[in-house]
């Protein structure tokens, strides 16, 4: 007798259970209706992404279906994007994604010949994005150390310097040298050595350039700043 007491009430507990998981799985009252991505300009790079997941995410598509992990996951593929979080609104049915950029310091032709880019920290991206405002690089070694030590180099050298800078060429994390446009009439070559002390390096420079001895020197090695060559 028990059994049977309980029974209409065990029956409604599965209607109701099958009921939600048709809402929730199946239905289109709670499915996509919009995606909205923040903080990119390449958006068409992320709907492209949107596909690759499985099932592909489409308008229409009930948001119980959607895997944010998975479109996290499919989303990061993409070299040039260092964060992501997705969430999905059941009340508004939509789909939000945050995009955080990786930010280029530097370019550089690897040895393919394609144009690479890397970050403060020295990871190495490709972009369908332009930077219009950085320098490039020839690097004749592509180890992080090696990146890091040019970013250290391109964020301590004051603006009115990178300005004159004609070209970068990198041999070793410690062997760093510039070419600069002194003026109309007279290029330089300013030899670095390894990015310690570069604040120092760089008054000791501003100081050569302004002896009459120096006033036709091509080359300053401040590999040691504390023994500096001109030529």
């Amino acid at each position: 007798m028990k059994k049977f007491r309980r029974s209409p009430g065990a029956f409604l507990a599965v209607l109701l259970l099958g009921l939600l998981t048709y809402l929730l799985g199946w239905s289109h009252l709670l499915s996509l209706k919009t995606i909205v991505i923040h903080g990119v300009k390449a958006q068409s790079n992320i709907q492209s992404s949107l596909q690759t997941v499985k099932p592909p995410i489409y308008i229409g598509e009930p948001l119980a279906r959607i895997d944010v992990r998975a479109t996290s996951r499919a989303i990061k593929q993409n070299e040039w994007i260092s964060k992501v979080d997705v969430g999905r609104s059941w009340i508004h049915g939509s789909l939000t994604i945050y995009v955080e950029e990786r930010k280029p310091v530097a370019s550089y032709l690897n040895d393919l010949g394609e144009l690479r880019y890397f970050d403060a920290d020295g990871r190495d991206f490709s972009s369908p994005l332009t930077y219009p405002n950085i320098p490039t690089i020839k690097l004749r070694t592509h180890d992080i150390p090696t990146k890091r030590a040019i970013s250290n180099l391109l964020q301590l050298m004051p603006q009115n310097l990178l300005n004159e800078v004609q070209s970068f060429t990198v041999n070793g994390s410690d062997d760093m040298e510039t070419h600069v446009a002194i003026d109309q009439k007279r290029q330089a070559l300013i030899k670095w050595g390894s990015p310690n002390d570069i604040s120092l390096k760089v008054e000791i420079y501003k100081k050569l350039l302004g002896l009459k001895e120096n006033a036709k020197a091509v080359l300053f090695d401040l590999s040691n700043p504390l023994s500096p060559i001109t030529k």
